[in-house]
């Protein structure tokens, strides 16, 4: 199912029963509104939410840093750090879709590449591999129920482990001056720090999401 008709389905669009040509009084009662119309507003929106919470990681990323926020992970606390950046990327996934999730990871990569391309990157794949596992289920089942929720994150953090740890595996011998025997001592707590951090991410992300539906519940897209 496309982005549109995606749209179409949530927001349940009649044209021909919601604007309706009076015979009687020979007025029209309300403007017709064309399927095009409404996609070009819907794609309005997803552009400028967009932009609005790839602009909050950029800003989050670099408040963290200079304001030394980052919570150290105990088993590593010179390499590994717990931050919050996940959340604005998993809300602009649920908010706007598999894009939408993307563009916001890539720019983290993009704002963390200033200061180190190679951190950007591994940090792009943990957020972006999180989004895909939670994709993955919400894609499967339409529409989701509570548990459907649960197994969606439950997937986001199980993915996230298993790429990051391929990942560091194979990347960190190549790019640092990490020997592999070493990394394959830190995977156990590579993999506790991912699993911490996925949740922070999606269940942070969820919740936000929630909270905004709430108040704005023309945003739900399923």
């Amino acid at each position: 199912m496309n982005f549109t008709q995606r749209y179409y389905d949530s927001c349940d669009i009649k044209i021909s029963e919601k604007y309706k040509y009076d015979v009687s009084t020979k007025l029209n009662v309300l403007p017709v509104v064309s399927m095009t119309q409404i996609y070009m507003k819907r794609k309005s929106v997803f552009i400028a939410g967009t932009a609005l919470l790839g602009a909050v990681v950029a800003v989050l990323d670099w408040t963290f840093k200079l304001a030394g926020l980052k919570i150290p992970f105990p088993l590593l606390p010179t390499i590994l750090k717990f931050d919050a950046l996940g959340i604005p990327m998993l809300l602009s996934y649920f908010l706007f879709g598999f894009l939408s999730g993307t563009i916001t990871s890539l720019v983290s990569w993009l704002s963390i590449s200033f200061r180190d391309p190679f951190s950007g990157f591994m940090k792009f794949l943990a957020e972006f591999s999180t989004i895909a596992g939670v994709f993955l289920v919400l894609r499967a089942r339409r529409p989701t129920g509570k548990l459907w929720k649960a197994l969606s994150m439950a997937s986001g953090v199980f993915v996230r482990v298993i790429v990051m740890a391929i990942a560091n595996y194979a990347l960190l011998p190549l790019f640092t001056t990490t020997r592999i025997e070493v990394v394959l001592a830190w995977l156990p707590a590579i993999s506790i720090f991912n699993g911490i951090q996925g949740m922070v991410s999606v269940f942070g992300g969820f919740l936000v999401y929630e909270a905004i539906i709430l108040r704005l519940p023309s945003l739900k897209a399923d």
